[in-house]
Order: C-alpha cells, then structure tokens, then sequence
C-alpha cells in the first residue's frame, strides 16, 4: 500500500455516503480505506453496508469509537492508525473529484521525499497557484500559503508519514487549537523540511451544502491561535502571528457576536456567552488593532451580555423590512 485514505465521520451518514459512492470507483490496491466512525447516533456501517459488499476487493475498515472523543481526537486517531508511507484525510462532507486518487498516487510518486502537498481548493488558491511551487522551512511554508484555510482544510493535504509522525506528541498536546494536523506539519518542518502547493484539486469544498445542525462549531476556530505558543524560533512566531492577524479581517468579529447572541443557554449558566466571548476577543482578536475593531469589541460585550434587547431590535426591523419574523440560523453545539 501506499496511501490510507483516512475518514473520520460523525452524524452525516447520508452525505457521507454520497461521497464515498464517488470515491470507490477511484480506489486502486495501493490505497486502503480506514472511517473513523465517532460513535455517530446510527452506526456508519448500517449506512454502507451494501457498498462494502459491492466493493468488497477494496480493503476497507471501520473504527466505531465507544464514545464520541471529539473532532480533533477523532482526526488524530488517522494519523495512529496510519501504517503507510502517505495518509490523506478526507472529510466526510467533501466530495471528491473525478481523477483524485490518480492525482495523489501520481504526485506522492513524484515527490516521494516532501513532507506535505496541499491542493488548491478555494478562488484564493486557483489565482495564486499558476504552477505547483515548492517551499523549504516552515518559515517559507507560513510566508507562501494564500489565507490559513488553504492550509487548515483538512481534505486537501496529504502528509508523508514518516517525516511528520515524529510531532505526534505535540499535537496531541496542542489537540485544542483545532489544528493538530497543522502542529505536526509545523513541528516536522524545521529549516529544511519541503512541502509542494499544488495548482490541481482533488476535492470540492461543500460545506455550505451541509445542512446547518451538522456543521462543526467553527465559533471555537479562535483558538488557532495556540499555535503561537509551539515551541518555535521566534521569527517564526512572529510570522505565524502576522498570518493571524490577516485572518482577523477575514474571519469577522461580527460572526462571533452574532454567533453568541443566537446560542442557547444552558440550564443554570450565568453569563456562559460573555465568557466565551471574552475569550475570542483575548484569544484572538486582539491581534487586530485598527479602531473600527476595537470599537465593534466594546459594543459586542453589550450585545452579548443583554441578548434580548439586540434580538427584539433585530427582529422588529426585520420584519419592518421583510414582512415577516427572523428566525436564526446557528451551527452551536455547544
């Protein structure tokens, strides 16, 4: 074998199912298939069981945790269960395209001594990446990378086993930054590590497909920002931090306000929303300096802090305009 295509799933059996009918036909006998089912309220294997049938010469197995660990825990688990030289992690809600594993096997052939290619997947991407580009060092890789989500989306990296798989341990350590993947890569790389930025694309990004309830909490995306505390050189810090503070103006403090004014509180919380919202203003957005930002912040403790008079304003002017009433649309599971 050569790949493990790694899916780690939760709750989406239908769509992931959709997607795993794509992939099958791709599948040759140097890849193997290893899901990751994070004790989903229906078994994913109930869900698929006739695809494993009819395609039982692909070596294809399924790990049903006892419980659900977690999303990064669960991603972690395919960097362990890995026994082959590459591992590509898919998502669930991704869908594949037409020549991807011909794609992959391909290039890993090509590139046998990189630690990481990352495709293009996003508009930013398609336009920077003419050609495929090769970078040296981690300080090289964070400089070249168009905006963190070409990097940060799992199901367009495939990672070189036995150059990564040493920094195990510091992504575990690290797991609550959301990006463990991104901890082992960093921590691999020192000064002479490779990595190829690919202009080709092996999967379409169809989050926005999925229905709401079944998107991750990407609220918590904050603390990407734990990453400024691996043990790196110092100039490298320092560029890893300006690349956050490019993502504070992409990712809007206006989402994360809107966010904790819509979410539901607990039985018996006192003020759980302003102390999240603490937090990704301290975590995060305080690496943005500009007034606008800052001014917004200090609004946003009101608005966070006495939710039911910025919903009744909200709701009135909407209907005012719309003629009907507003009903939010949150993915907080918290």
């Amino acid at each position: 074998m050569s790949v493990t295509i790694a899916i780690p799933t939760y709750n989406r059996n239908d769509i992931f199912r959709t997607n795993l009918e794509k992939l099958l036909p791709q599948v040759t006998d140097e890849c193997k298939i290893i899901i990751f089912d994070n004790c989903s309220d229906i078994p994913v294997k109930d869900t698929i069981k006739d695809l494993l049938k009819d395609y039982s010469n692909i070596d294809i197995n399924i790990v049903t945790n006892r419980h659900n660990v977690g999303m990064t825990a669960n991603i972690l688990k395919c960097f362990e269960n890995c026994s082959d030289p590459w591992l590509w992690i898919l998502g669930d809600d991704d869908e594949v395209t037409d020549d991807a594993v011909e794609r992959i096997l391909s290039d890993i052939d090509r590139h046998k001594e990189m630690h990481f290619i990352t495709y293009a997947w996003d508009e930013d991407s398609f336009n920077n990446r003419s050609q495929e580009v090769t970078t040296t060092g981690i300080d090289e890789f964070i400089e070249t990378f168009e905006t963190f989500g070409a990097v940060l989306f799992l199901s367009t990296s495939v990672y070189n086993m036995k150059k990564v798989i040493g920094s195990m341990s510091y992504a575990h350590f690290f797991q609550s930054s959301y990006a463990p993947h991104l901890v082992m890569l960093f921590m691999s790389l020192g000064d002479r590590g490779k990595c190829i930025y690919s202009d080709n694309q092996i999967v379409k990004n169809k989050a926005d497909d999925t229905p709401n309830h079944l998107k991750w909490d990407q609220i918590f995306i904050y603390q990407l920002t734990l990453l400024l505390r691996l043990p790196l050189k110092p100039k490298t810090v320092d560029k890893l931090k300006k690349r956050f503070e490019q993502l504070t103006r992409v990712w809007s403090i206006y989402h994360f306000i809107y966010s904790l004014t819509f979410m539901n509180h607990e039985e018996g919380a006192i003020n759980k929303p302003t102390i999240l919202y603490d937090e990704i203003v301290r975590g995060f957005f305080h690496l943005d300096r500009r007034l606008s930002t800052r001014a917004t912040i200090w609004i946003g403790y009101f608005i966070v802090k006495y939710p039911f008079l910025f919903k009744r304003i909200l709701s009135f002017t909407y209907k005012l305009i719309k003629g009907r009433d507003y009903e939010s649309e949150t993915n907080l599971r918290i």
